[in-house]
């Protein structure tokens, strides 16, 4: 049996987001249910959860282009959430693309004099030369762009006037 051992190739991107909403109105909306009420285009397939919501240990599915920013070229994918803290409201989730990429999403929001500051690190790691190039396209004018469209459809589903992004 050969086992192959070799240096991760990765790329860690974090943006922080202020969004004029309440931190936990925003921290809600983290979930792969309420995600469908502000993120155009996003899709599940299946989702196993006891309360029907994100929670600890919750895993779910998207399938190929799951949400409008991913423009159709985000792979089938399996998620699951092994940190789900609502009163600290903190968030991580393990999105494995089979045979490219294990990603690792790390939400916390936290409370600000003017609402919510939102920060997501998404780190990507490749499988594969595939997802080499999966790593490769997250470049950080694309991540930036993500973040302002999280601000953007969040603040538009609670109501609120767009804030700054600070990346």
């Amino acid at each position: 049996m050969t086992i192959r051992i070799e240096p991760p190739y990765r790329r860690k991107q974090t943006a922080t987001i202020h969004v004029a909403a309440a931190p936990d109105a925003v921290f809600a909306l983290m979930c792969p249910v309420r995600e469908y009420e502000w993120e155009p285009g996003w899709t599940t397939n299946l989702i196993l959860s006891n309360s029907g919501l994100v929670e600890e240990d919750c895993i779910f599915t998207t399938p190929g282009g799951a949400s409008a920013g991913s423009n159709g070229a985000s792979p089938e994918a399996i998620w699951g959430t092994p940190l789900h803290d609502p009163e600290n409201r903190r968030l991580v989730m393990i999105k494995v693309t089979p045979g490219e990429c294990v990603t690792r999403l790390d939400i916390a929001v936290d409370q600000t004099p003017q609402g919510a500051a939102v920060t997501a690190s998404y780190e990507h790691t490749a499988l594969s030369r595939a997802g080499r190039a999966l790593v490769d396209g997250h470049t950080k004018a694309r991540y930036a762009a993500m973040m302002a469209g999280w601000r953007a459809a969040i603040e538009k589903r609670l109501g609120e006037e767009p804030a700054a992004v600070a990346a």
